[in-house]
This record gives structure tokens, sequence and C-alpha cells, in this order.
């Protein structure tokens, strides 16, 4: 049975909800403004991803889940960034980041989530990109290794690592969908992968500034960090 103190956590709180919206809001507005292209096409990758680990890091898995799939709607009306490319699919894209994101900076296991995630894409990586290049999973195998140094991390080191392990679950779908509806293998991820260093360094700097200024400044305030205990304090 669930305890009354741990079972009362899965409701919202108004502080919560207010700030959902206002982190929805936020997140399409950052759909719109473009930061690389993707593959050169009509698509571009967006400051979204930079909002990715700070609605993860600041709410819990089911709202902020519901956050990002309502911003996401938004976003997919609007047809801005690979949404152009991908359609329907490609709301998997921000919703599988920020559901294992948010797992990660809440539940003391939850690193696992996204871990095993960027593990299952490397391997399909390998065994689907024909012949693509291994420096494509550098970021990858920096997540696969480091993940018993994500429990031991505390404070601001620990939000520093759960927010590249956002940035590389998000690319990990990206890639996933990339090779299984655009079926891009071979030379062009040689091509491609200085983009994806330069995409993950700015989502991983932006999304863990993000969070470090917005709970210094308001973590308190909102009571955002009242967890159960079953979850970790930041």
């Amino acid at each position: 049975m669930i305890r009354p103190e741990n079972r009362r956590q899965w409701v919202p709180k108004t502080a919560e909800l207010t700030l959902s919206a206002g982190l929805a809001a936020t997140y399409i507005i950052t759909t719109f403004i473009p930061l690389t292209p993707f593959i050169g096409g009509p698509g571009f990758i967006t400051l979204e991803i930079v909002m990715l680990p700070i609605i993860a890091a600041l709410l819990r898995p089911i709202p902020a889940f519901a956050t990002v799939f309502v911003g996401s709607l938004g976003m997919a009306l609007g047809q801005p960034s690979f949404y152009q490319v991908f359609g329907l699919p490609g709301l998997l894209i921000p919703l599988v980041a920020v559901g294992a994101g948010s797992i990660a900076f809440h539940y003391r296991l939850g690193p696992i989530v996204p871990w095993a995630y960027v593990l299952a894409g490397a391997v399909y990586y390998i065994a689907l990109s024909k012949g693509g290049t291994l420096f494509w999973l550098v970021p990858y195998l920096f997540v696969i290794v480091s993940l018993p140094v994500a429990f031991r991390l505390k404070s601001n080191p620990r939000i520093g690592l759960l927010t590249f392990y956002i940035a590389i679950t998000e690319q990990v779908t990206l890639n996933i969908l990339s090779i299984s509806i655009l079926s891009l293998t071979g030379p062009v991820w040689a091509v491609i992968t200085p983009l994806m260093y330069v995409e993950r360094t700015i989502a991983t700097l932006g999304g863990a500034a993000g969070i470090v200024a917005l709970k210094s400044g308001l973590g308190g305030r909102l009571d955002l960090m009242d967890q159960s205990s079953r979850e970790v304090r930041q």
C-alpha cells in the first residue's frame, strides 16, 4: 500500500500547476528560435533543447511530461523544427527526454532510466547506421561510463551531469528516427557529428545554468523541494 505521504506527491500543487503552464508557454516560444539546421533541410534544431532539462528538473515526471506534451502540440501545429521532417513521431523526441530526465532528477535510482536508453541507442546506432562514424558515440560513451558518478555527485555538479544525460537522451530519439524514418546511414553521420557536439553543448550548459538559477531563486518559494522519501533532494 502506498503511504499517505507518498500518495500525496502525485497530487499537483497550485504552484506546480502555475509553473507548468508558464513552462509550457515558454517551451512553445523556444521551439520557434532556431539554433542549427537539421541536416541542411527545412527544419531546425531549436532553443527547446535548453528548456527540456529545465522542465525535467523543476517538475516531477507526470507534470513534466504533461507540460512538454502540451508545448509539443503547439510546436507541431506551428510546424517548426524537425516536425516538418518526422511528423507525429517527432513528438517522441522531447517527451522521452523530459520523462526520462525528470525521473533521473527526482528519484535516487532515476539516472538508470536515461542511462539505459542511451545504451540502447548506442547499440541501435552501431547495428543500423551502416558505417556511421564512431565519433558520434563519444557523448553516448560518456553517459554510459559515468553512471556510478551520477549517484555520488551532489548539488550543481549533479545537475550538470543529469542535464547532459537529458541532452543525449533527446539526441538518441532524434538519431533513431533519422535512421528508421529518413534512412540516414553511412558517411552522413560524419558530416553532422560536429553540429551534434555543438547542439548538445548548448543544451547542457544552457539547461544547467537555467536550472541552477531558477532553483536558487524560486525553488523554496514555489515549494519545489518537498519530495517523498523515495526521491532525492537537489
